[in-house]
C-alpha cells in the first residue's frame, strides 16, 4: 500500500521520495542585463529540477522556501541617505527574523569579503557581522576568499561552507568578430594593439590610475580603451582629464550592453583589471571566455586561476600598479605561447550548479 508524507509547508510526497527543494534567490534573474552570473547558475539548477524563484520581500515573508540564497546583502542598506539606510536595515531585520522562525536556511555567496565603496563602512561592517551570524551556509569562490573571510568575521560554529568558483561566460554573449572589424567599429587605428579595461567604473577598480600609468609607460604600439559607466560624475571628470593629454586613450564612458560588449573584447589584445582590492572577478572570467590574456593583481581568485591556467593567460602583479608593472606585464604576455582557446571546462555552469545544490542538501 502506498503511503504519503505531509511536510510542514504543506507539500506531499510518496513514502520514500524527496520533495524538490524550493529556492528563493536574491537576485536570481533580475540582474542578468548587468551580470549574467546569477541567471546562468540558477538556470542550470532549474534544468536539474530544482525550482528557483526571484526574490521579493513579499515572497520572503509569506512564501515557503527551503533556502533563501543572498548574493549582495549589503546592497539592502548601502544608501546615501541615513534615514533610508536605517529603514532598509529594519525591513531586512524583520525579513530575516521571519525566515529564521519559519526554519528557512540562509545561504550567502561571499562575492566580496567586505563591501566595496560602502557609504558608511562601520555601519556596513556591523550589518554584515549581524547577517553572517544568521547564515546557515556560505559559498566562497576561492580558498583565499575563505581564509580572508574567517580572519575578518566570527561565523557560527555550525555553519556549512563550500568553495565553488565563478563560472565562465562562453556562449553567454554574442560570438567574437574579426579583430580588425571590431577596431573599425570602435574607431581605433588598425595598426595599434589594444589594451582594454571594461566594466562598471568604481573607485576600487583603479581606472584613473590605469590611465595615468598608461600615459607614463609610453607604449607607442598600444592604445588604451576604457569602456564602462563611471559611478559618479566626479570620477568621470577625473578620467576625462587624464585621457585628454593622450590621443592613444579612447574612452567609452557609458553602460555597454551585452550585444556590444563582444565588439570591445574582439578588438582587445590584452585585458587589464588593475583593481585595488578584489577576491573574485566576473570580468576576469569574461575576458578569458573570449580567449584574451589578462593583467590583474595577485590576489583572490586571480591567483587560483593563474595556477590552473598558467601565466600565459594571467599575468598577476604583487606590488603597486605602476608604469614598469604594466610594461613588464605586456612584455611577458606578448612573449608567452598559448593555445587559441583558453581551457575553461572546469568552470562549466552545470558543475557549479551541482556543487551549489549539494550544499543546499547538506543544510
Amino acid at each position: 500500500m502506498e503511503t504519503s508524507h505531509v511536510y510542514a509547508d504543506g507539500r506531499k510526497t510518496r513514502s520514500g521520495a524527496t520533495p524538490a527543494m524550493r529556492i528563493l534567490a536574491s537576485p536570481a534573474f533580475s540582474n542578468e542585463r548587468v551580470n549574467p552570473y546569477n541567471a546562468l547558475l540558477y538556470r542550470e539548477m532549474q534544468k536539474a529540477g530544482v525550482p528557483v524563484d526571484e526574490y521579493s520581500h513579499k515572497k520572503a515573508l509569506l512564501g515557503r522556501y527551503d533556502i533563501v540564497h543572498f548574493h549582495w546583502p549589503d546592497g539592502y542598506m548601502n544608501e546615501r541617505g541615513f534615514v533610508k539606510a536605517w529603514q532598509r536595515i529594519m525591513l531586512f531585520v524583520l525579513i530575516m527574523t521571519v525566515l529564521k522562525l519559519k526554519g528557512t536556511r540562509i545561504v550567502w555567496t561571499a562575492h566580496n569579503v567586505a563591501p566595496h565603496d560602502a557609504f558608511r563602512p562601520r555601519l556596513s561592517q556591523h550589518f554584515m557581522n549581524w547577517f553572517i551570524r544568521r547564515c546557515d551556509g556560505l559559498i566562497f569562490m576561492s580558498e583565499d576568499s575563505k581564509n580572508a573571510f574567517f580572519k575578518q568575521y566570527r561565523a557560527p560554529d555550525t555553519i556549512e561552507y563550500a568553495i565553488i568558483p565563478h563560472g565562465h561566460y562562453r556562449n553567454s554573449y554574442p560570438a567574437a568578430i574579426d579583430q580588425q572589424q571590431a577596431k573599425a567599429a570602435l574607431g581605433l587605428l588598425p595598426d595599434k594593439k589594444v589594451l582594454l579595461f571594461f566594466g562598471m567604473i568604481k573607485p576600487y577598480k583603479n581606472v584613473a590610475n590605469l590611465i595615468r600609468v598608461f600615459n607614463e609607460a609610453m607604449l607607442s604600439g598600444y592604445t588604451l580603451v576604457v569602456a564602462g559607466s563611471p559611478e559618479t560624475p566626479a570620477l568621470a571628470n577625473d578620467i576625462k582629464h587624464l585621457a585628454d593629454a593622450n590621443p592613444d586613450v579612447h574612452l567609452f564612458l557609458r553602460f555597454i550592453p551585452d550585444n556590444e560588449l563582444h565588439t570591445y573584447l574582439s578588438a582587445a589584445d590584452i585585458v587589464v583589471l588593475p583593481y585595488k582590492a578584489i577576491f573574485n572577478s566576473g570580468a576576469l572570467l569574461l575576458a578569458l571566455s573570449f580567449d584574451k590574456p589578462v593583467i590583474a593583481p595577485h590576489i583572490g581568485a586571480m591567483v587560483v586561476l593563474q595556477k590552473q591556467l598558467g601565466t600565459q593567460w594571467i599575468h598577476s602583479y604583487r606590488d603597486e600598479f605602476q608604469a614598469p608593472t604594466l610594461q613588464q606585464a605586456i612584455a611577458q604576455l606578448e612573449a608567452a605561447e598559448r593555445p587559441a582557446v583558453c581551457p575553461l571546462d572546469e568552470y562549466n555552469w552545470d558543475h557549479l550548479a551541482d556543487a551549489t545544490v549539494k550544499l543546499y542538501q547538506r543544510l
